[in-house]
């Protein structure tokens, strides 16, 4: 982004206002312009779409949510955050960072940074569960139609199924909340309060609030962290889409083969719960991660 260390707070609170107000603009026209296009491609009547992404018990015209979500998250997430960058003439690559991250054996590491914060997740993931939340807060968050859609759209029958749900529910939300959350809101936000740390944890926390899902707010939010430092430090975005994307894979993988692995089930039914020993070793690996990463940030800044 051009220049754009040199704005003040109150630039940064403009554009976050803007691109705000980009992203509802943007979600409402590309939810109606998903709403024809999927009418056109599937033959389906314009008047009974809205009665199919609300009637979550049907299987059917699974093709079109699948469809019709990539289309509309597209819109909202990364519509948005283009346009914010065309508004205010900065340079889209300079603050999405398509580039390779200078990091020495970073693409090995990624894989053991991801299967850690699985096992760190899944262990936050039975304290949040155990947390004293009142049932009127459950209930605002966690959208039993949301749940319901997201179930009928892993549905798989075959590897066919399981290839287009690894395009459009592991690929496709991953580049697309990549480039919003971390590319684009996460350095506003770090603009604003002036200290990357506070725009991390805002950024991280905002993530985790908008999947509305309370009983997994906290390990959602652990690897918005985990996202959000590795941004920052290895200036690149393919290392978060990577990650990003091996953890909604694990999910779709998980639901495919649940019948043939217990381990594959429990992480379905989310009871995949490591002890306390594999919490602190895994936790422990990760922090030796990005003080590796932290160092070769530090090496090449110097340079």
């Amino acid at each position: 982004m051009q220049n754009y260390n040199e704005q003040n707070r109150i630039q940064y609170f403009a554009d976050i206002l803007i691109l705000i107000g980009l992203v509802l603009i943007s979600a409402i026209v590309f939810s109606l312009l998903g709403a024809l296009i999927s009418s056109a491609l599937f033959n389906i009547p314009l008047s009974d779409i809205m009665g199919l992404l609300s009637n979550t018990s049907d299987s059917a015209n699974i093709g079109f949510l699948k469809f019709y979500n990539a289309f509309a998250t597209f819109g909202a997430w990364v519509v948005s955050a283009f346009l914010l960058g065309k508004i205010r003439s900065y340079n889209i690559n300079s603050f999405w960072k398509f580039k390779m991250p200078k990091v020495r054996f970073i693409w090995v590491l990624l894989p053991v940074l991801f299967i850690s914060a699985v096992i760190v997740s899944a262990y936050l993931l039975n304290l949040n569960e155990r947390l004293p939340i009142p049932d009127s807060v459950r209930e605002f968050f966690n959208s039993a139609n949301s749940a319901q859609m997201l179930e009928r759209m892993l549905q798989m029958n075959n590897n066919f199924d399981l290839f287009i749900n690894i395009i459009c529910i592991a690929l496709f939300p991953a580049l697309f909340e990549e480039i919003f959350f971390r590319g684009t809101l996460q350095p506003l936000l770090s603009g604003f309060f002036k200290n990357h740390h506070i725009g991390i944890w805002v950024a991280s926390l905002i993530f985790a609030l908008v999947h509305l899902n309370i009983n997994q707010v906290i390990p959602m939010m652990f690897l918005a962290l985990i996202l959000g430092y590795l941004f920052y430090y290895t200036k690149s975005i393919y290392t978060n889409i990577l990650v990003h994307f091996l953890n909604n894979s694990l999910a779709i993988f998980a639901y495919f083969y649940q019948n043939n692995s217990e381990i594959a089930k429990q992480v379905v039914e989310d009871k995949f719960a490591p002890n306390m020993i594999s919490f602190i070793l895994f936790l422990g690996i990760i922090i030796s991660i990005f003080v590796f990463i932290i160092q070769q940030h530090k090496l090449n800044h110097n340079e």
